[in-house]
């Protein structure tokens, strides 16, 4: 199959169907990938912009791959038109980022696992540099390292998570910050384990999970871009991510009312990301977080 992204269209009929349609990636662990919240949000943003670019339509994948084959094929133009990632400087460097937030920066937003016996660890602390006296683990080349490093917090790297909760489970470090869905999910997996959320702290820093196409399908990304911001300003992309049952759960999980939300900067965040404005995120950044003054982060 090649992609409709290496003919640089918009939108381009496939095999004959009346409907020009687009093909996205299922997660290589999802259940019911027909209700992923970004293959949903993408339907919205395609019905959107075609008052300018006309009918299309995304479809799924037949088939799970995991995330470094997404990146290869986007790269390559083979199979996949659209995909969404982690906002790096290096994946735009090799495609196309929309240079629009699509969850509200929710995966900037981490949640602690740590073992059931040390909650009383935890809740006096007020202030990032309170969290230094602990150790923090992470996976070996895991973007959280650099940026837990450069708030100067400790970190311990290895393998794989369930290494990492067997670890945790055995006291090698103190904490795990994994994001308000996955973490649910791995307490659930892991319920053998002597290991729960934190119920006080969550940590908080500017990351920003974009759409990405082929770095030559520049037709493409401005109907995604055109249908997004068009979104934001009808009120349809507050509506949708407020309504969608996975940001329903992180939210929940997050609890932040209720939170000490700790801040930290992101130094591996490239300089085009909007956190300026503030309608693209769940909170405004302070000026400290947006100009990267965290060197003496207190």
């Amino acid at each position: 199959m090649t992609s409709i992204a290496s003919q640089g269209y918009a939108c381009e009929s496939f095999n004959g169907k009346d409907i020009p349609i687009l093909f996205f990636p299922p997660k290589f662990d999802s259940i019911n990938p027909d209700k992923d919240y970004v293959y949903q949000l993408i339907q919205l943003i395609l019905k959107k912009s075609n008052d300018k670019f006309g009918p299309c339509e995304v479809t799924l994948l037949d088939h799970r791959l995991p995330l470094k084959r997404i990146e290869l094929y986007i790269q390559k133009n083979r199979l996949i038109d659209i995909a969404a990632f982690t906002v790096t400087n290096e994946r735009s460097s090799k495609m196309l980022p929309i240079e629009i937030p699509i969850s509200k920066g929710l995966m900037g937003y981490r949640l602690l696992m740590i073992h059931k016996n040390d909650v009383n660890k935890f809740s006096s602390i007020k202030r990032v540099s309170d969290l230094r006296k602990f150790m923090a683990g992470q996976g070996t080349g895991w973007a959280d390292v650099k940026i837990l490093e450069t708030n100067n917090l400790p970190v311990l790297t290895t393998g794989s998570i369930k290494t990492l909760i067997d670890m945790l489970a055995h006291n090698r470090f103190d904490y795990f910050p994994r994001g308000a869905l996955q973490i649910s999910t791995e307490i659930k997996t892991y319920q053998d384990k002597p290991v729960i959320i934190e119920p006080s702290i969550v940590l908080r820093y500017p990351s920003m999970t974009a759409l990405y196409v082929n770095s030559d399908n520049i037709k493409l990304a401005k109907r995604l871009e055109y249908g997004l911001k068009k979104s934001y300003d009808d009120g349809s992309f507050d509506q949708f991510f407020n309504s969608h049952p996975s940001s329903i759960t992180a939210l929940a999980n997050l609890d932040l009312d209720k939170r000490k939300v700790l801040d930290l900067c992101n130094p591996i965040l490239p300089t085009w990301v909007p956190v300026k404005q503030s309608k693209y995120w769940l909170e405004p950044w302070s000026d400290k977080i947006i100009n990267n003054d965290c060197v003496n982060n207190k």
